[in-house]
């Protein structure tokens, strides 16, 4: 009798807690997650953390992040349990892991994204200092950053204010004072006080250099000023942004160089020619790669699968499947000796004989013999890596 009593107590018990978290429509519905129970549900921890090293190798910040980027001005965005914020050089929380994601600091400003996936910007105290309005956002170039909202985009500056009431559906990041724009499929350009300084006319629009701007009219590319004046009429199947007052043009399936008054400078006996920055082109023919100077002159064979942009006055290359890096007189300064390797950045790159990354500097010694799983470049003398391998 006492056994029968008592499971009837415990039958009412239970239909009391049932009936009492129903809702008004008689349905049982456990509370709504927030954004960041949501983001905690879905965490799953990785094996391998992340840390920094200093430039002898040594391990400064210890490895305890699930991800991180790079420094900059003293700062670094980081990420625990599915969480991002940003932390100092000495590995400590300078705004705890509350972003939905952070990103490295531009230009005095870092962006993040909040938990209900709209971005705004932080400044290096991590005081939230241009608010998250937006529904995308970019780093910002030159004081300006592209943001979106409502699917158009537009342009503020370092305290969040829009150079412009105008959008647009589609646009560019600042480059050299001018960012391109789009309305209606043409595109334009607009200055950096938000004016827009050539209207969006044309089929497609290039960057500004030397003052001169490459635009397709009608499937055939020329150039124009900041005035919107065709200064070389459309007549090219292919253009590059010029360099040094030289610009290499593809008509009639035949490649020259020309000068800003549009004077033939020489031909080039290839298929393409792309620009790699130290007045210097890359020829491609024959599914190989050359170097050539400003003026044509081809200064290599050839015989390259690959030439990178110059960068710290060196150009990454791969030749017979190994990388090395060459000057800007076609001499290889660091022989192909390695399985990968990456573009200088600050008198260092990375490279990988198979077994690890390691960094090398200009003169392709090893600054120290160790090797990590994974690294990324140094960045305000530290370089993420990971040291254990998965």
């Amino acid at each position: 009798m006492r056994s029968s009593l008592h499971f009837l107590g415990l039958l009412f018990f239970w239909t009391l807690l049932i009936f009492s978290c129903k809702n008004d429509d008689g349905l049982t519905r456990a509370a709504p997650l927030t954004e960041k129970e949501i983001i905690s549900e879905d965490y799953i921890e990785p094996g391998i953390k992340w840390g920094y090293i200093d430039q002898t190798g040594e391990l400064v910040i210890k490895e305890q992040f699930d991800d991180c980027r790079d420094f900059a001005g003293g700062r670094a965005a980081a990420s625990k349990q599915g969480l991002w914020g940003y932390i100092d050089q000495s590995g400590s929380w300078t705004s705890p892991p509350q972003y939905r994601g952070a990103w490295t600091y531009k230009e005095g400003r870092g962006r993040v994204k909040v938990l209900d996936g709209s971005f705004g910007f932080v400044d290096t105290l991590g005081k939230l200092v241009i608010d998250t309005l937006w529904d995308e956002a970019e780093d910002f170039y030159e004081g300006i950053a592209k943001v979106r909202k409502n699917n158009h985009y537009q342009f503020i500056d370092l305290n969040g204010k829009l150079i412009s009431e105008d959008s647009w559906e589609q646009a560019f990041a600042f480059n050299h004072g001018y960012a391109r724009i789009s309305n209606g499929g043409w595109w334009g350009l607009l200055d950096s006080k938000g004016r827009i300084v050539i209207k969006p006319t044309f089929d497609e629009i290039g960057d500004y250099v030397d003052n001169r701007i490459p635009v397709s009219i009608k499937h055939h590319w020329g150039y124009i000023d900041t005035t919107a004046k065709q200064v070389i009429d459309a007549q090219y199947d292919q253009v590059t942004p010029f360099q040094s007052g030289i610009a290499a043009v593809k008509k009639n399936n035949t490649w020259s160089l020309i000068d800003t008054a549009n004077q033939k400078i020489k031909e080039v006996n290839c298929d393409e020619i792309l620009s790699l920055g130290y007045n210097r082109w890359a020829g491609y023919k024959n599914d190989s790669f050359a170097l050539v100077d400003l003026y044509g002159k081809v200064l290599t064979p050839y015989h390259y699968t690959q030439i990178n942009q110059f960068a710290d006055g060196l150009a990454c290359f791969i030749k017979d499947n190994l990388t090395g890096y060459m000057d800007t007189t076609g001499s290889h300064q660091i022989p192909n000796i390695f399985l990968i390797g990456w573009d200088f950045n600050h008198g260092t790159a990375r490279y990988s004989l198979g077994e690890g990354i390691g960094f090398i500097n200009l003169s392709g010694k090893a600054i120290y013999e160790t090797v990590f799983p994974d690294a990324r470049d140094y960045s305000n003398g530290l370089a993420r890596v990971q040291t254990v391998h998965r």
